[in-house]
């Protein structure tokens, strides 16, 4: 229920009413429309003077008319609000994958993940659509219903009472756990498992016994989805019979009170007609509840889980505020860390260290030893399995992902860059960034001569990932990049690959000289030897 409040504060009442009232009042303009048309059918058998239909004929044109106009509103409107919703939601799924990504359990839980965030992201885009206005409009239409019934029948008031709770309540009791999530990632698991193994599955003469698998698999999960399609259209199906037999019902209770000359044979026709008219507008609502608990699932992945008040301060607050911290204070501490990837022996185990303000540090060890890992974790791509990350005193436990990554500007091995220019990786990437300040983190990373060699300079497209750049030249704008935050810590992963000693050199003291004026920490994966001499403290893994 916390996930569909938290939709719903998404879109706010004040947006979605108008979309309501517009949904409602074409609703009232059909049921009215109907009821006219019953009337004048009625009349008409009666023989009277055209003039006596005149006002019948009038309504209907209205209500034609008006019905059309407020379903035009009522698509305009929820449309516009949906698709406002779904930028939203993007946006969230675009945040939520920066900051779970990448997953220490491998490509496929990945993939897996950011299926579950695109196909959930679809989801919540409908659920301001088809599964919020059906329940909101078929309650008022309810509501109008069991008060024009009331008078007359209190049964059957109750019972259209009772037959809207029942299309709420049954399909979320009946369907409730038809979720087949684990069965669609166990048959996508076993196409990818028998994919990746298909040069060793043909050297081993396994492909047929490969295609069984794969074909049982298929079955499995096809089974299982006929039968949730089975039980889904017998539950409709049985809804329906119900509405037909309600509907029914009601015209045997209003039969009485036309004997007794309290409803006229025309009121009857209008009474039935327009009570049909009225129960139509629950037939999406089974849809409907089951789209609230497909979008439930959907929300728990997309939506970010709020936080407490006290974590609401944006991330480069809380920087500036540790920043004024007592430099007794390391600026980062790492107390037993221990971390291992999923079915694997620890790569990481009781690893402590402490960096001062200040005091660069290189962090040196053998191809596998762990030190992109380690940067990972000071990073909080991925959790550590047990161990504490002190950021200036407060540990991770108490930040956010986001608050604890404010504390560096980093530039990792692997970090893709966006097809387009310099200028708007930088702006991507730190948000009304001045040209100024980027030609200054572009000449510290020894970059400047290059861009301003490119025909359009920062403006020069760089092709898909930075292709367009040799290899050294895509790792200093990486180090550029993370030397344009104001971060005390700049977290760096081999800056000197790919250059010459001298040119390797020269960037490391212009990364230097330029942390040393505004107080700023190095930490440097390396294996560039000679670099060490520049550095205060050196951890060797």
């Amino acid at each position: 229920m916390t996930e569909i409040l938290r939709l719903l504060r998404l879109a706010s009442p004040a947006k979605g009413l108008p979309a309501l009232l517009a949904a409602f009042f074409a609703a009232l303009s059909g049921i009215a429309l109907i009821g006219a048309a019953s009337w004048i059918i009625a009349s008409a058998a009666l023989a009277p003077p055209l003039s006596a239909l005149t006002l019948g004929i009038t309504c209907v044109r209205a209500c034609g008319i008006s019905r059309a106009v407020f379903r035009y509103f009522e698509r305009l409107l929820s449309h516009r609000l949906a698709f406002a919703c779904y930028e939203d939601l993007q946006h969230l799924t675009y945040r939520q994958a920066v900051e779970k990504l990448p997953l220490k359990e491998g490509a496929m839980r990945e993939g897996e993940f950011l299926h579950d965030l695109l196909s959930g992201c679809k989801t919540l885009r409908d659920f301001y659509l088809r599964t919020v206005p059906p329940p909101l409009l078929a309650g008022l239409i309810t509501l109008l219903a069991c008060a024009a019934l009331l008078p007359l029948s209190p049964l059957g008031a109750f019972l259209v009472a009772f037959l809207y709770l029942l299309h709420i309540a049954l399909p979320h009791l009946v369907l409730k756990e038809e979720h087949l999530r684990t069965e669609s990632a166990a048959y996508r698991g076993t196409l990818l498992n028998l994919v990746d193994g298909r040069t060793e599955l043909h050297l081993g003469g396994a492909i047929p016994h490969a295609r069984q698998m794969l074909d049982d698999a298929a079955r499995t999960f096809q089974a299982k989805q006929s039968k949730k399609r089975g039980r889904r259209e017998t539950l409709f199906t049985c809804l329906d019979v119900l509405r037909v037999a309600l509907w029914v019902s009601l015209l045997i209770l209003l039969l009485p009170h036309v004997k007794a000359g309290a409803v006229s044979g025309i009121e009857y026709a209008v009474w039935a007609l327009a009570l049909e008219a009225a129960l139509a507008e629950y037939r999406p609502l089974p849809a409907a509840i089951l789209g609230a608990a497909a979008a439930k699932q959907a929300a728990a992945v997309i939506l970010p889980e709020e936080k407490a008040a006290a974590l609401q301060e944006a991330p480069t607050g809380t920087a500036s505020a540790h920043r004024t911290a007592s430099d007794r204070i390391p600026l980062l501490e790492v107390r037993d860390l221990c971390f291992a990837y999923p079915q694997c022996p620890p790569i990481l185990k009781n690893l402590s260290l402490r960096i001062k303000r200040g005091e660069h540090t290189a962090i040196i060890g053998e191809s596998g030893a762990g030190k992109t890992t380690l940067a990972c974790l000071l990073l909080r791509l991925w959790d550590i399995d047990s161990g504490t990350i002190l950021y200036s005193g407060t540990a991770h436990t108490s930040l956010t992902a986001d608050e604890a990554r404010s504390f560096f500007g980093a530039a990792l091995q692997g970090s893709c860059l966006f097809s387009t220019s310099v200028r708007d990786n930088f702006q991507r990437l730190h948000d009304g960034l001045s040209e100024g300040a980027i030609w200054q983190a572009l000449e510290t990373a020894q970059l400047a001569d290059v861009v301003r060699a490119l025909p359009h300079g920062l403006d020069e497209p760089l092709g898909e990932n930075a292709s367009r750049l040799s290899g050294g030249q895509r790792s200093r704008l990486l180090t550029a990049l993370a030397l344009a935050s104001d971060a005390p810590l700049l977290l760096l992963d081999e800056p000197t690959a790919g250059l010459d000693a001298a040119r390797g050199a020269k960037l490391i003291a212009a990364v230097l000289e330029n942390l040393d004026k505004k107080e700023g920490t190095l930490i440097v994966i390396t294996h560039d030897l000679p670099l060490l001499d520049r550095m205060k403290q050196v951890i060797s893994l």
